[in-house]
């Protein structure tokens, strides 16, 4: 029998070392997994720790600030960096760190105890895990469940998930905000429907007093117990770890803790806030279509972006095709009376924005557009496919000059595409960056209005976002962009926007006023025209669309005073869109419940119509489950009173309604209705007084 044991112990373990040698990479993983003890702890500077294993290996703790720590291990003997990049690209601000006035080291009772004033960050000698205290609340914020594990290519964090936490963040997380019980890839996707990813962000913060920032610009998974009850699990496809932890009580301190390390979100300039229109004007040909689009000739034209013996459009008509400019453009807007703010004539995708043979006949060509239309209130920008600066074997007709256009020109809105920012992450970073700091310099110090297609963190601090080309004239436009905007603002990224009706499809008028009634509560609105076969104007299908969506351009209008407030507050504090939870914190409000509605600033409850429930043929409706919370709710185009802490259904929207409330004792900051910013009248106030006994 001993014999045979032995023989079958040798056997056993020839077998396992067989498959280690067919599998080096579970080999590497398993290896790299085992838990090592500490050793000891050592300062390196008044800031700074390292904590060293007993296999020799070491993870450095850096504080910057009293709750804000970074984690570094490279157990490939790397020392503590930035991390690469190509092109490089920062996503810490200049100065990240705050004053830390006193770190101090214990070892103690089998623990390494590293303090500061504000948390207590504790290591077992024996496992190696690590706890982390919040001092001012005596809480375990974070609590590690299995040491870091480490791959090749991959390295991944486990944490002890509260039943009663929950989990914020990640970025533009198409059709979520709130992620229990989710796994969210931390990726660009270029997915812009429902459970995609546009514009990621290596950030989220939990109910439960932390928030976390990979500190990469790899891609990532957050697992918040969708795997493993009451388990979260972080990895990132890098071979070392790198991470801040940011430990506050609330979402405006955590997001605040996020802006410490890598800026402030950036304040849209006030015309920012008006309709935008993104065309084409220097590309396409349109030529004569009993099916096409009524001009003001009273003809229909069809366009191709194929030469097909049709009028070539143009910036200024100045090839007798006026009707096909981009000046016709803002005529279109103030003949319908309709409010617009900026105007994109396009430069890349073969449009340019001249037609002469050299760059700078074309830069006084776009000069000579920006001056009309700053004469008439609107502002001009370009949406940029191509580079930013001067290349050499590009034709004038594509050939960009970021300076010229901003000093000479006067373009003052970016929006990114494809070769601009490529797949995003620190590309991306780096071309909204540079425009972050030309823009200002060399615009008589504008502020800086991007969109960019692909966010990382840090993004906030220099552009907004955009959620994507996607189809409108269908429910599904509406309902997945709400709990999609409210998550943007939720991951530090307040400025967000959609095109009107989405880039293609259309002609469902009632999903078409729907969209144009809930974005008047949000910060930017474009139409993305040309692209699709319908045209995406505000007045494109005719009553009762035109009117209805020229009165809630109009509100939005009104609105300003009150949304620039509210936006201003977003650069450190809440989002202009905010999740209901944030002023109404209970059970009901943290999770998904109340993903189809949310506040605008303080004062507005809106909940979009976002599908068809017993619609009659003009579209009108009614919505169900929307939430008020505890106290009076007025709706905003009635008066009625609603008593709060209740649900909200069979409400009447007929087609010209959004559900909106307004909360008693607001005084709601207003100005007159007009068209763009040039048109405020600075001397008038208006306020909207809504008394509820002694209103401050």
């Amino acid at each position: 029998m001993k014999n045979s044991h032995s023989l079958s112990s040798r056997y056993l373990k020839f077998i396992a070392l067989l498959v280690l040698l067919l599998h080096p990479i579970s080999f590497l993983s398993i290896q790299a997994s085992e838990t090592s003890g500490i050793l000891r702890a050592e300062k390196v500077n008044p800031t700074t720790v390292d904590v060293l294993f007993t296999n020799n290996q070491r993870i450095t703790i850096d504080f910057y600030g009293e709750n804000i720590f970074r984690i570094f291990q490279d157990n490939s003997g790397g020392i503590i960096r930035d991390p690469e990049a190509k092109p490089e690209a920062r996503i810490l601000v200049d100065q990240p760190r705050r004053k830390v006035s006193g770190l101090a080291l214990n070892d103690r009772d089998g623990r390494i105890i590293l303090t500061t004033g504000k948390v207590r960050i504790e290591f077992d000698k024996q496992t190696s895990l690590m706890k982390v205290f919040n001092l001012e609340t005596n809480v375990c914020v974070i609590e590690q469940t299995a040491p870091v594990a480490f791959s090749p290519k991959e390295v991944t964090v486990t944490l002890k998930e509260q039943p009663d936490e929950y989990f914020y963040g990640g970025g533009v997380q198409n059709g979520r905000f709130s992620h229990k019980g989710k796994v969210i890839a931390i990726e660009n996707q270029n997915s812009w429907t429902d459970g995609g990813v546009a514009s990621p962000c290596p950030f989220y913060w939990s109910t439960k007093g932390y928030g976390m920032m990979w500190y990469t610009f790899k891609k990532g998974q957050y697992d918040f117990g969708a795997t493993e009850k009451n388990v979260v699990k972080l990895s990132h496809n890098s071979s070392y770890l790198d991470l801040f932890y940011m430990v506050n009580d609330g979402a405006v301190a955590l997001l605040n803790d996020f802006y410490q390390l890598t800026g402030n979100p950036v304040l849209l300039p006030k015309f920012g806030f008006y309709e935008g229109h993104l065309n084409a004007y220097n590309r396409d040909y349109w030529k004569e279509d009993e099916k096409g689009i009524l001009f003001e000739d009273g003809k229909r034209y069809k366009e191709s972006q194929k030469d097909n013996g049709g009028i070539k459009e143009s910036l200024n008509g100045e090839k007798n095709n006026y009707q096909f400019s981009a000046r016709a453009v803002i005529d279109r807007y103030k003949n319908h009376d309709m409010p617009l703010g900026w105007l994109l004539p396009n430069d890349g995708y073969g449009a340019g924005y001249g037609q002469t043979e050299t760059l700078d006949g074309n830069i006084a060509n776009l000069k000579s557009l920006g001056d009309y239309a700053r004469k008439n209130g609107v502002e001009i920008g370009l949406w940029t496919q191509s580079d930013l600066h001067p290349k050499e074997g590009v034709s004038a007709l594509l050939q960009r000059d970021i300076v010229k256009e901003v000093r000479d020109a006067g373009v003052r809105v970016l929006k990114t595409d494809v070769a601009w920012v490529g797949a995003g992450y620190s590309f991306g970073l780096n071309g909204v960056a540079d425009v972050g700091h030309i823009m200002p310099y060399y615009g008589n110090d504008a502020r800086p209005f991007i969109i960019s297609l692909d966010g990382w963190a840090g993004t906030q601090r220099y552009a907004g976002i955009w959620s994507g080309d996607q189809t409108g004239g269908v429910w599904e436009y509406i309902r997945f962009h709400i709990p999609t905007y409210i998550g943007s603002g939720l991951s530090g990224q307040p400025n967000i926007c959609s095109d009107m009706d989405g880039i293609f499809g259309g002609k469902n008028e009632t999903v078409n006023i729907r969209d144009f009634q809930w974005k008047t509560f949000t910060p930017m609105q474009l139409n993305m025209d040309g692209w699709g076969a319908n045209e995406k104007y505000p007045h494109a299908l005719g009553e009762p669309a035109t009117s209805i969506n020229r009165m809630y351009l109009k509100l939005k209008s009104e609105l300003i005073p009150y949304t620039y407030s509210f936006a201003k507050e977003a650069v450190d504090g809440m989002p202009l869109i905010r999740a209901m939870f944030l002023d109404y914190p209970n059970a009901y409000t943290y999770g998904p419940a109340t993903q189809y509605q949310f506040m605008y600033g303080t004062d507005f409850l809106v909940a979009p119509v976002y599908q068809n429930t017993q619609a009659d043929e003009k579209g009108n409706d009614i919505r169900d489950g929307i939430y008020l919370p505890e106290g009076t709710w007025i709706d905003y185009f009635t008066g009625e009173k609603y008593e709060g802490n209740r649900i909200l259904n069979n409400f009447d929207t007929p087609i010209w309604k959004l559900p909106v409330f307004v909360k008693n004792g607001s005084i709601i900051p207003m100005t007159h209705p007009h068209n763009n910013v040039s048109e405020i009248d600075p001397s008038i106030r208006i306020y909207e007084l809504y008394p509820n006994r002694h209103t401050a």
